[in-house]
């Protein structure tokens, strides 16, 4: 399934502009070169900078007039632009994220290629000796799957590649602790480190349900995904084909389809004994610590050696624990099944799953024959033609991977000084606008208010990237556990190397105060994000670009666009999750109970408002989808808090500056829903009460 996408450029523009008119200008305005025209008999200046000339120019293309905007905002705002920009053959969905992705990739691979200078810090150069072994095809294409088999040869042996397995040598606790340890893997397992929800200021051992090999809700629903679960069984099949016949193996081909019969089935029964996202939006349900000792009585009939396998986890940090060292444990009733499933099930369908979890995550970073198997089953996952640019590929693992020293560069190339400040000023704005609707709003008790004011104003703002990049050695510091990337290491051989340092790097904070200044993501990201526990929004350079931000322009362009984003941010701390979090993180109830009552019957309003929106794109597969309304809930109530927030701001910004006068619901929806619930856009487009726009009844939270 493709689905065609477009960000709404500048969604408060037409709204903020029609009433425009010259004011006093406030002291730190800088008027924009324009000239004076006379518009439906009124006079108004026009902005003729190249910036503003190009965003009017994309605000137009992006238009489809023949759209009423009263009956659809997003295909008039955005139809345009869709019709001009279709999906690539190689991608399954495109948006003006997708178009900033490109740009970021195009602009990473620029200074990967740059050559290495030993007068720049090691890191970076690090990433440059990444990407060049990444793009040597030939290189990789002669080390064939053998990287590969030697790491299923240290975990006993792949089964289903083997005519000789012998499970005496197969022990599914130490696969999955070798895992975890040296690559970050959550396969049956979950474990992290990361701030202690009750307690912020220190860090705690998180133990969770397993990631899968497919999304949970197409394991659980197999029927309506017959050809994604065939694709699936082939690629497991088609792997197992080529590394046999690497080792010399013949595998007899019913026992093999035998045998990716059983792997399939066992991930199915794992997936039905996960708790659904839904689900798992109650911070107190999933915040259940205990002892390392407590956990063996969570299994009947199953023994686990739990400190054993944690201990090897932490092995190449130092870090030993012991039999009262503390655990916080999020999902209980999934590791107490995990025991019975594992108590009934065949040693060889457990070591076929956990070896197959390795060979799918790292299979693509093989040869040829590897990557297209993935490929083939991607086609049907998600609709993809054509495989992606070898330079596309190789930029996007080294910033995943990298992301810091990649952000390094790209920081001191492409974002500005300006671009920095402004932004910081936006956000303070949009601070301002959130606690404006707080002030006023009707639903929150004057008993938690206050205490809402305390926790907006606490809210710590990251913009572009991270302090200690003016730091001298800051990045060194930041990557002083990464060892075996040279110029002579493979392509596989680097690839293990930074997954092993990002693992023991997570890891390595047991026991150290909690970090509130760290970034989860690195500059070179488009996408932003709020973070529950530091209370902390984060606005990476990468969507600090056209067409989310642009200096030189009319700010009603980027009040519309990245204010938008802005707020949406901010509203995320007084979601249905973020508001369980009071102002320093801490997971400490702290709305009252008319407030937490009150907000439910608000929820539930959105909640109710986009089950009702059907998704017509894939109603070939699921007749009669709708949207997800409890998943969604969170996103939805930022929508439709920041724009709010975006117009309020773009009004206060007037008032100062002189011109009177937007694991989300599908794109569409992000716009019609919180359009339709804002009176302010229906009077701008005069749309008529009990239109699709216009609905009698509004749901407004923020």
């Amino acid at each position: 399934m493709r689905v065609v996408s477009a960000s709404v450029l500048m969604v408060l523009l037409a709204a903020t502009l029609a009433a425009a008119a010259p004011k006093k200008q406030g002291s730190d305005y800088k008027p924009l070169p324009s000239v004076k025209k006379n518009i439906n008999g009124r006079a108004v200046e026009v902005c003729t900078t190249p910036e503003c000339t190009l965003s009017a120019a994309a605000i137009i293309e992006a238009l489809d007039l023949t759209v009423d905007p009263c009956d659809d905002f997003y295909q008039f705002a955005c139809g345009g632009w869709a019709a001009k920009n279709p999906v690539p053959d190689s991608s399954s969905s495109w948006s003006q994220f997708s178009v900033l992705d490109d740009q970021l990739s195009n602009a990473i691979s620029k200074i990967l290629v740059e050559p290495v200078d030993v007068q720049e810090p090691a890191p970076i150069n690090q990433a440059k000796w990444l990407y060049a072994q990444c793009i040597d095809e030939a290189a990789i294409e002669s080390a064939g799957t053998t990287p590969l088999t030697d790491i299923l040869a240290e975990n006993g042996g792949w089964p289903m590649a083997s005519g000789s397995w012998v499970s005496a040598l197969f022990n599914w606790e130490f696969t999955v602790a070798y895992g975890r340890r040296d690559y970050g893997y959550s396969t049956l397992l979950d474990v992290w480190v990361f701030a202690d929800e009750k307690s912020t200021s220190e860090t705690a051992l998180y133990l969770d349900q397993t990631s899968l090999g497919m999304p949970r809700s197409v394991l659980t629903d197999q029927s309506n995904y017959e050809e994604r679960f065939q694709a699936y069984k082939t690629y497991i099949k088609t792997t197992a084909q080529i590394i046999a016949a690497d080792l010399g193996e013949t595998v007899d081909e019913a026992a093999l389809d035998q045998q990716v019969e059983d792997l399939v089935a066992f991930e199915v029964e794992l997936a039905a004994i996960t708790t659904p996202s839904e689900d798992r939006r109650d911070i107190e349900r999933m915040y259940n610590p205990m002892t390392i000792a407590d956990l063996d009585g969570l299994m009947t009939g199953f023994t686990v050696s739990w400190l054993s396998v944690l201990n090897f986890m932490f092995a190449n940090v130092g870090i030993t624990l012991e039999s009262s060292s503390r655990i916080i444990v999020q999902e209980i009733e999934y590791i107490q099944k995990l025991g019975d499933l594992l108590a009934v099930t065949d040693q060889r369908v457990v070591a076929n799953y956990l070896l197959w979890r390795f060979v799918k995550d790292l299979g693509d970073d093989t040869n040829a024959a590897m990557r297209d198997a993935s490929f083939q089953y991607n086609k049907v996952a998600s609709g993809v033609s054509v495989q992606r640019s070898r330079t596309d590929v190789c930029a996007d693992e080294t910033n995943s991977l990298m992301g810091m020293a990649v952000g390094y560069k790209y920081v001191a190339q492409y974002f500005s000084a300006q671009a920095k400040n402004e932004s910081n000023y936006l956000v303070e704005d949009l601070r301002t606008a959130f606690k404006d609707l707080l002030t006023v709003n009707e639903w929150m008790d004057d008993e938690t208010k206050p205490l809402a004011l305390e926790k907006a104003d606490a809210i710590n703002k990251f913009i572009g990237y991270p302090d200690w990049y003016e730091e001298p050695n800051g990045l060194e510091d930041y990557y002083v556990l990464l060892t075996g990337i040279t110029a002579s290491s493979s392509h596989f051989e680097n690839i293990k190397a930074a997954r092993l340092w990002w693992s023991s790097t997570e890891l390595d904070d047991l026991g150290a105060p909690t970090d509130k200044q760290q970034w989860f993501m690195s500059p070179t990201t488009v996408n932003a994000y709020y973070e529950p526990e530091f209370n902390s929004i984060t606005f990476p350079a990468g969507i600090l670009q056209p067409v989310f931000y642009r200096a030189n322009t009319l700010q009603a362009i980027n009040y519309g666009a990245i204010g938008q984003v802005m707020g949406h941010e901010i509203t995320h701390g007084f979601d249905d999750q973020g508001s369980q979090y009071d102002k320093d993180g801490n997971a400490i109830p702290w709305w009252s109970n008319a407030t937490q009552q009150a907000f439910k019957e608000k929820a539930q309003c959105v909640i109710d408002q986009y089950e009702s929106y059907t998704v017509p794109e894939i109603d070939y597969l699921l007749p009669g989808a709708h949207v997800n309304g409890i998943n969604t809930q969170g996103e939805n109530i930022a929508d439709n808090g920041g724009l709010r927030e975006a117009y309020l701001a773009y009004q206060l910004y007037v008032q100062d500056h002189g011109i009177l006068v937007d694991p989300h619901s599908p794109h569409q929806f992000r716009v019609i829903g919180p359009m339709s619930n804002m009176a302010e856009f229906s009077s701008e487009f005069q749309c008529p009460l009990g239109s699709k726009m216009n609905p009698a009844n509004k749901c407004i939270v923020w």
